[in-house]
């Protein structure tokens, strides 16, 4: 009988732990931003930091950069001056959260298409 329980236990709380344990994933890279999003929510701050690194990353790509008629440093300065405009504009209406990677990825590119770092 004492194993009957055990095993109940055991099940009951490998269940619980996979439908409502919560990975602290932190937001330190665009990737991170969309793993976090597939498994919980995230704040509007966080997909501002995503964003912002989406759009330097971008920046930072000689390559996707020349293919495009610019360079690092052009749109590096160019994000650095639409960086606070392009944010007002693009957050300003946006939830407080968000659930949703198309969500994420939808604003994220908006933000990186307004700083004019994809071309």
């Amino acid at each position: 009988m004492k194993y009957i329980i055990l095993i109940i236990l055991a099940v009951g709380g490998y269940y619980a732990y996979t439908n409502y344990a919560v990975e602290n994933i932190t937001v330190d890279s665009y990737q991170a931003l969309l793993k976090k999003v597939e498994t919980t929510e995230v704040t509007l701050q966080e997909v501002k930091t995503g964003s912002n690194m989406l759009a330097e990353f971008f920046c930072n790509d000689a390559e996707f950069q020349k293919s495009g008629g610019s360079s690092v440093s052009a749109c590096m300065s160019k994000l650095n001056n639409y960086r606070e405009m392009c944010e007002s504009r693009i957050f300003n209406d946006a939830p407080a959260t968000f659930t949703a990677k198309e969500q994420v990825t939808t604003i994220a590119k908006s933000y990186a298409a307004c700083t004019g770092s994809t071309g």
